[in-house]
């Protein structure tokens, strides 16, 4: 790919460069495996840097407190122009030496981190080994950091104001929870009414918090939100910290435009539909309902009863319906079933109820004394290998390998909890990937479950995945700590500073970047018929720069040039 030039913010070449080279010990973890003095010994004489001064020391431990100070203190002394640290990992430590450099006059993008520890002392046994790859990979951080220009951050206004899309219980927790006398909160809700599913649920499951109807009232009675029903999200743009959104309501058709510094999804899922397995056939005349429908039957007055209005003498709960088709476990349908078991039993002790089952999922707390009351009532529990359903006729085999059959006056069904209808055009609206069972991709499993790709875009709630009313809550409540500890009232947003740019003299307009960028943050200039970086959004990945056949593409901080001197020195 070409290299092309590029007018770049940077000091005086004409200024003699000096070079700060210091080396962290790291206790053992370094200089137990490394020959520390020889390395010094060796860079302070190289003679490959005629024009430029090299001052090269170690130091016990630079990431301490005393170790930063000590670094302050030598940068400001000797008036360096560019620094080079051999540590650790740049996850480590690499913004913990860059906030050092903001203490002092040398450019934090003047200055670059070396790992000696994970690729040199950790994992290379023989120190005259492990000496000479740190010593190289040194000489390659010196190389590098030599073509590195200054960067400036750009501190951006922020609107603290959050858009949350979906008022079911974790819209409405991130909402209570983002709220405040200098936050406003957009409520957005596409039916008549706020609670989602949540509402039509006949108990709320051991330790899964306030009644649903107290939290609607909170959520109307809070001044700082602003609720809107029977209304769509129609169109978005911008980045974290500033986003300009359009509403429309499906009453009037009327546009109402808001800003908002954060964007909380909390769409919500749906059900399976059974019918779509050939496992269960039935009409809407028999007597099979899936559990949602029962939920909505034991919040109302006559409990669970049959079409004619009769008290059913047997029921069949199936579990697991559609788990096979969806390739997942919903996590929640065990518990609610066995709570639907209790409530038949409570209903009347002479309904005979049997569960059908693969494998039993509690993974809460309480979910075991659940289980343990529905045994104590009653209730059969049979594992099984297979099921079908013709009407309320089961039909199954044993976890023995038996197989059997048996009629029931209804058959109550667990269906897989599965993304939204809407997931797909929020995905493209807000330009947040899908994974594979269809729902919004987070950052992280474990350190970022509400993130997104798009940054300022959280995704909470049966939105992310399968989930009940408390973990839909615990969701909601992490994307309100995020958002809380990033967009604080009166202070400024920080953008990425590395990030792409693109020069006109080679961008043909082909739009492969556009097409490649996760974060929406290259658009299509047709007047100039080429592609524009929209530095607020752009976080610097790469991910464009495979794509671009004519090498226009190039990230700050990362340029060919850089790289090529950094390896060749380093092989050399």
């Amino acid at each position: 790919m070409k290299e092309f030039e590029m007018q770049e913010s940077g000091q005086d070449r004409k200024l003699r460069a000096k070079v700060g080279v210091y080396i962290c010990e790291c206790g053992p973890n370094i200089a137990g495996k490394v020959d520390l003095d020889r390395i010094i010994t060796d860079i302070s004489e190289l003679d490959d840097y005629q024009d430029v001064e090299l001052v090269v020391k170690k130091y016990g431990f630079l990431c301490s407190a005393p170790g930063k100070e000590y670094l302050e203190e030598e940068i400001n002394s000797n008036g360096f122009t560019h620094l080079v640290i051999g540590a650790c990992s740049p996850r480590d430590h690499d913004s913990t030496f860059m906030g050092v450099c903001k203490k002092t006059d040398l450019n934090p993008y003047l200055y670059r981190i070396i790992n000696i520890r994970e690729h040199c002392s950790w994992v290379i046994d023989d120190k005259e080994k492990a000496t000479v790859k740190a010593e190289s990979y040194i000489r390659g951080g010196i190389a590098r950091v030599l073509r590195q220009s200054e960067l400036f951050e750009k501190p951006l206004d922020i609107n603290p104001d959050v858009l949350i899309i979906g008022g079911g219980v974790a819209g409405m927790e991130a909402a209570l929870s983002l709220s405040s006398d200098d936050r406003r909160v957009f409520l957005v809700e596409k039916t008549d009414r706020l609670g989602g599913v949540s509402i039509d649920l006949s108990g709320i499951l051991p330790g899964q918090g306030e009644v649903i109807g107290k939290k609607i009232e909170s959520v109307l009675g809070n001044g700082n939100i602003r609720v809107f029903l029977n209304t769509r999200v129609e169109n978005v743009i911008g980045f974290l910290g500033n986003f300009e959104i359009e509403l429309l309501s499906e009453e009037n058709t009327e546009i109402t435009e808001i800003m908002s510094g954060a964007i909380v999804v909390a769409a919500g899922g749906t059900l399976f539909d059974p019918r779509e397995s050939d496992r269960y056939s039935y009409s809407g005349s028999d007597e099979v309902y899936t559990s949602l429908s029962i939920e909505k039957m034991f919040a109302g007055d006559d409990g669970a009863v049959l079409r004619s209005g009769k008290q059913p003498s047997s029921v069949a709960l199936i579990h697991c319906v559609g788990r096979e088709e969806k390739n997942y476990c919903s996590g929640i349908c065990c518990s609610y079933m066995m709570k639907l078991a209790c409530f038949f039993k409570k209903q009347s002790a002479d309904i005979q109820v049997t569960e059908f089952y693969r494998d039993i999922c509690l993974p809460k707390k309480n979910d075991q004394e659940r289980f343990s009351e529905a045994q104590a009532a009653g209730v059969a529990l049979i594992r099984i290998k297979d099921i079908s359903l013709k009407g309320t006729n089961v039909s199954f085999e044993r976890i023995s390998g038996d197989k059997d059959k048996q009629s029931f006056d209804m058959v109550v069904l667990a269906p897989a909890l599965e993304p939204s209808a809407d997931t797909e055009y929020f995905a493209d609206l807000l330009t947040v990937p899908l994974d594979e069972f269809g729902f919004f991709q987070e950052v992280h499993k474990m350190t970022n479950p509400v993130g997104t790709a798009t940054d300022g875009v959280f995704i909470v709630g049966a939105a992310h995945g399968p989930k009940g009313v408390s973990d839909s809550m615990q969701f909601a409540r992490a994307s309100a700590g995020q958002i809380l500890t990033r967009l604080i009232p009166g202070e400024k947003l920080i953008p990425e500073v590395a990030v792409t740019e693109i020069s006109e003299a080679y961008c043909t307009g082909c739009g492969n970047c556009l097409e490649v960028c996760v974060y929406g943050a290259i658009y299509s200039d047709d007047s100039r018929g080429i592609s524009v970086v929209n530095e607020a959004v752009c976080r610097g990945c790469g991910n464009c720069f495979g794509s671009c056949p004519s090498g226009a593409l190039r990230t700050k901080h990362f340029t060919n040039t850089q790289l090529y001197r950094e390896v060749d020195e380093a092989l050399r």
